[in-house]
């Protein structure tokens, strides 16, 4: 995939991420669930050539299972271990940012490449 093409759905992934974020995290929990979302974005970031978007021609609804079968893999493979300074009310956060993620990135795909089925 071509380098601009690369950086033009790392900055629409970003931004869709941004918009889901409460910028107003006034606990542990929400302040994990923003952690969670800038772990899923930095993982597109890091994994997008990893992922099958050359073939974009099969069926749409396949193709955006797929995708998102292989999103979820990479945040799955992710394990966030309990730190000292880290409550259990954050980690649980974060975890729920990775689930709010896998969603906007299902939203993502689908109007990024097919618009129609929107």
């Amino acid at each position: 995939m071509e380098t601009q093409k690369m950086k033009d759905l790392i900055r629409k992934f970003n931004v869709c991420i941004e918009r889901s974020k409460d910028h107003q995290a006034y606990s542990d929990f929400k302040e994990g669930v923003n952690k969670g979302l800038d772990i899923a974005k930095y993982t597109f970031e890091d994994n997008l050539e990893k992922l099958p978007l050359s073939d974009l021609e099969e069926d749409p609804a396949e193709k955006i299972r797929s995708l998102k079968n292989n999103f979820n893999q990479l945040l799955g493979g992710i394990s966030i271990s309990k730190k000292p300074n880290c409550s259990e009310q954050r980690l649980d956060g974060v975890y729920t940012g990775f689930e709010k993620s896998k969603r906007i990135f299902k939203d993502f795909i689908t109007e990024s490449f097919f618009p129609e089925n929107t």
